[in-house]
C-alpha cells in the first residue's frame, strides 16, 4: 500500500491506536509462549532418553501448562481486541463515507448508481475491515510466529536451521505473484458487483413498469449479461486465489522431508560438527519446521484478503473524496426575501456539452406566484433545483432582493424555501415524525393542524396507531398519501418561498380538488414557484412561464397567453381536447 493509503487508515485507527498495539502486544506473548511448549516438551524428552540421568519432567509439565494457560488467554485478548478495532474502524469508514454523501455536490452523486454508492458504504468498508485490519492482525502475528520459530529453531540446529530458511520463502515468491496479478481482477470484481446490485435494484423499482411494457426478458437478458461479467471476474479473482495455497503446502512438505532426513544423520551421529542434537531436539524442530511454515500459508491466504481490501479501500476512499458542496456564501439574509429573480441563467450539467437551461430570466415579487410550465425536458425541475443551490449555473444567477443567492450560505437560504417534490420522500418513523422532520419542536396540535389543512388526517386517523403509526416508503401508503404527508410538512414549517415540483402529479382529481383550498391557503401571502403539468392548476398564477428547450419561449397571466394564441394556448387546448 502507499503512504496515502497508509495515512488514511491510520486515521480512521485515531482513538483505537493504543487498543491495536496491545492487541499486537497479546498476540506477540500468546506467540511465544505457544513456541515455548514445543521447546520445553523436547528437553523433556532428552530427559526420558537419557539412560543414566533422573527422569524427573515435572518442572517442564508445570512450565508447558503455565505456558498454555498464558497462551491462551492472550490469545483471547488478541482475538477480542483485533475485533472490537476492526469495528470501531468499520464504524468510523461508514459514518465518514456516509458524511461524504450527505456533503457531495448534487452532480457528483448523479456520476454513480445507486446502488454502487451503497456497496460502497456497506461490503467494501466490511472488506476492509476483514482484509486490512483483521487481515493486518494476522499478517503480524504470522510474521511474530515465523521470527520466534527461526530463534527457536536456531538455537536448536543452525543447520536445520538455515535448510527450513532457504527451502520456504519460495511460497512467499509464489504468493506474491499471484497476489499482483489477481489485483485487477479483484478491483474489476468489485466494479461489476456495483453495476450488478444498480441493475437489481433499478429493475426492482420500476418493476411495474417492466410488466406493463412486457420488458421482462429484455432485462432478464440485461441481467445474465452482467451476472456473466461478474461471474467471469469472481471466477478468475478466486482461481488465482486458489492456486496459492496448494502451492505453498508443496513447499511445506518438501522443507518437512528435508528437515525429517537430515536431523535423523545428526541423531545417528553420522555428522560430527559441534552440535548437539538428540531425539527430543528433533521433535521439537520438526514442530518448529512444522509451525514454520503455517504462518506462510496464514500469511499467504491473508495477502490475497489484503489485495482484495486495498481494492475496496480504493473504491471507500473515493466515495470519502467525493467533490463537496463549494460553500462560497458568507452573508446574512436579513429580514424577509422581498423579491426572486433570475438573471441570464445558463447552466449544464457536469458533462458540459449540452446546456439544458439557456439565457432564463425572470423576476417575482414578494407574494407573487408563478409557474414554470413546458414538455417534458424543457428544464423546468432544473430551474427549481438551481434556485436551492443544488447545482451552480455556469453563467448568470439568481437574486434574493439585491443580492446574489450564491452570497449566502446554502443552509440559510434552503431554510427560507418549503419545497414539495414529485418523488416523495418518507422516512422509517412515525406519521409524527415525519411530518415534523422540517420543525421537530412541533407540537402533537400543530402537526394535526398542518395534516388537516393538507387534507391528510382522514387517512391518518385511519391508521392503526394515528399520528404514532410506523411508516415508510414500503409501509402501503399509496403515492397520493405520501405525497400529502409532504404537504402537511411544508405547511407546518411555514417558509417565506414555496416551491412545488409537480406536487399534485400523484395525487387523484378528486383529492385534488380537495387539496386546492389548502394549497391556497399555504400559497397565500408567499412568494410561490410552481411546476405543473396540468395547466389547469395554474390558472390563477401571477406569472406564468413557459419553457421549451431550456428557453423562456413566453411569459405572461394565463388569460394574455391564451389570447396570443401561441405555444402555452396550444398546449392547454391538447389538455383539454
Amino acid at each position: 500500500m502507499k503512504k496515502k493509503k497508509l495515512s488514511l487508515l491510520w486515521g480512521y485507527l485515531q482513538g483505537s491506536r493504543g487498543l491495536l498495539a496491545f492487541s499486537l502486544l497479546s498476540g506477540t506473548i500468546s506467540t511465544a509462549a505457544k513456541l515455548l511448549i514445543p521447546f520445553f516438551a523436547g528437553k523433556a524428552i532428552n530427559v526420558l532418553f537419557d539412560e543414566a540421568g533422573n527422569k524427573d519432567i515435572s518442572v517442564y509439565l508445570v512450565l508447558m501448562g503455565v505456558l498454555l494457560v498464558l497462551g491462551t488467554a492472550f490469545r483471547y485478548l488478541f482475538d477480542y481486541l483485533t475485533y472490537l478495532v476492526g469495528q470501531r474502524v468499520v464504524t468510523r469508514m461508514r459514518t465518514a463515507v456516509f458524511a461524504s454523501y450527505m456533503d457531495a455536490n448534487l452532480s457528483a452523486l448523479d456520476s454513480h448508481s445507486e446502488g454502487d454508492l451503497t456497496l460502497r458504504l456497506m461490503s467494501d468498508v466490511e472488506n476492509v475491515n476483514n482484509g486490512l485490519v483483521t487481515g493486518f492482525a494476522s499478517l503480524y502475528d504470522g510474521i511474530i510466529s515465523i521470527v520466534l520459530t527461526i530463534a527457536f529453531m536456531m538455537s536448536l540446529n543452525y543447520i536445520l536451521g538455515f535448510i527450513v530458511i532457504v527451502l520456504t520463502p519460495i511460497s512467499l515468491l509464489v504468493s506474491r505473484f499471484i497476489s499482483k496479478f489477481n489485483s485487477k481482477h479483484y478491483k474489476r470484481q468489485g466494479k461489476q458487483s456495483g453495476e450488478l446490485q444498480a441493475f437489481l435494484s433499478e429493475t426492482l423499482e420500476g418493476s411495474e413498469s417492466v410488466y406493463a411494457l412486457g420488458a421482462e426478458d429484455e432485462r432478464t437478458e440485461g441481467f445474465e449479461n452482467i451476472n456473466e461479467a461478474y461471474r467471469e471476474a469472481t471466477f478468475k479473482a478466486n482461481m488465482g486465489a486458489s492456486i496459492i495455497n496448494p502451492l505453498t503446502r508443496l513447499v511445506n512438505a518438501v522443507v518437512n522431508c528435508a528437515v525429517l532426513i537430515v536431523g535423523a544423520l545428526f541423531i545417528a551421529g553420522n555428522w560430527q560438527v559441534g552440535i548437539v542434537f538428540l531425539v527430543g531436539d528433533l521433535s521439537a524442530f520438526l514442530t518448529y519446521a512444522s509451525t514454520y511454515t503455517q504462518p506462510f500459508n496464514e500469511v499467504s491466504s491473508v495477502v490475497s484478503e489484503i489485495a482484495y481490501a486495498v481494492a475496496s479501500f480504493d473504491r471507500v476512499s473515493s466515495a470519502v473524496g467525493l467533490p463537496k458542496e463549494s460553500e462560497t456564501g458568507q452573508e446574512e439574509i436579513l429580514g424577509k426575501v422581498a423579491s426572486i429573480a433570475a438573471k441570464d441563467v445558463h447552466f449544464a450539467y457536469e458533462d458540459g456539452k449540452k446546456e439544458v437551461i439557456k439565457g432564463v430570466s425572470f423576476a417575482l415579487k414578494e407574494g407573487q406566484s408563478a409557474a414554470l410550465v413546458g414538455p417534458t425536458g424543457s428544464g423546468k425541475t432544473t430551474i427549481i433545483s438551481l434556485l436551492m443551490r443544488f447545482y451552480d449555473p455556469q453563467k448568470g444567477g439568481f437574486f434574493l432582493g439585491e443580492e446574489a443567492a450564491s452570497s449566502f450560505p446554502r443552509k440559510d437560504l434552503r431554510a427560507r424555501f418549503g419545497m414539495v417534490l414529485q418523488d416523495t420522500w418518507i422516512f422509517d418513523g412515525t406519521v409524527r415524525e415525519n411530518i415534523a422532520y422540517g420543525k421537530e419542536d412541533a407540537s402533537l396540535e400543530e402537526i394535526k393542524k398542518a395534516a388537516q389543512e393538507a387534507g391528510a388526517s382522514s387517512f391518518i386517523d385511519r391508521l392503526p396507531n394515528g399520528y404514532d403509526t410506523r411508516i415508510g416508503n414500503d409501509s402501503g401508503l399509496s403515492k397520493g398519501e405520501r405525497q400529502l404527508l409532504s404537504i402537511a410538512r411544508v405547511i407546518l414549517m411555514d417558509p417565506e418561498v414555496v416551491l412545488l415540483d409537480e406536487a399534485t402529479s400523484s395525487i387523484d382529481v378528486l383529492t385534488e380538488k380537495r387539496l386546492s383550498a389548502s394549497l391556497e391557503r399555504l400559497l397565500a401571502g408567499k412568494t410561490s414557484l410552481v411546476v405543473a403539468h396540468r395547466l389547469s392548476t395554474v390558472e390563477h398564477s401571477d406569472l406564468i412561464l413557459v419553457l421549451d428547450g431550456g428557453k423562456i419561449v413566453e411569459s405572461g397571466t394565463h388569460a394574455s397567453l391564451l389570447k396570443e394564441g401561441g405555444f402555452y394556448a396550444s398546449l392547454y387546448q391538447a389538455q383539454f381536447e
